[in-house]
């Protein structure tokens, strides 16, 4: 009787481990920004191409003619990230519920007269039910700065901003 019943547990507890890793969002796909309604955006058109594997998430931005990619790993480690202007630091995602959370630091280049400033970059991406509209909340934080000159410094922060599929799925 123990027998069974451990052997019963045991399959339990697998199926239900396959049914949260069948649950697990997948947000590949190829996005492109909806502009903002509010008649003075000046901001770029930014098409994202997100390609996720059970092991990472890497992200192509592509900014006119100009693209950066990135690989975030989903297993705990670091990975090497680049801004689009070329400042390097490191990167990580995790799954968060039904969010997508990519985390970077960066730290600006120190010069003779100015230290470096480091840079936390979080950006939580939630998919619509119909996988139609990708909603990216972009955060910005600094260990070497105060939360009023981060917010000088970034004044749409946190900011949020709406992505239309435009791949087929």
């Amino acid at each position: 009787m123990l027998k069974l019943l451990g052997k019963t547990s045991v399959l339990l507890i697998c199926v239900a481990a396959t049914a949260v890793a069948a649950t697990k969002p997948d947000f590949s796909g190829t996005y492109s920004a909806q502009p903002k309604n509010d008649g003075k955006s000046t901001a770029r058109s930014t098409v994202l191409h997100i390609v996720q594997t059970d092991f990472a998430v890497e992200v192509t931005r592509i900014y006119g003619n100009k693209s950066s990619t990135n690989r975030f790993p989903l297993d705990g480690s670091e990975g090497d990230y680049t801004t689009e202007t070329g400042v390097r630091g490191k990167c990580q995602a995790h799954v968060k519920d039904e969010s997508l959370v990519l985390e970077s630091l960066v730290a600006s280049v120190a010069s003779s007269n100015r230290p470096s400033i480091r840079f936390q970059i979080t950006e939580e991406l939630q998919l619509s039910t119909d996988n139609n509209t990708l909603t990216i909340k972009t955060e910005i934080r600094s260990p070497d700065m105060s939360a009023e000159v981060v917010g000088a410094a970034f004044p749409n922060n946190p900011r949020t901003v709406k992505y239309q599929r435009s791949d087929k799925k």
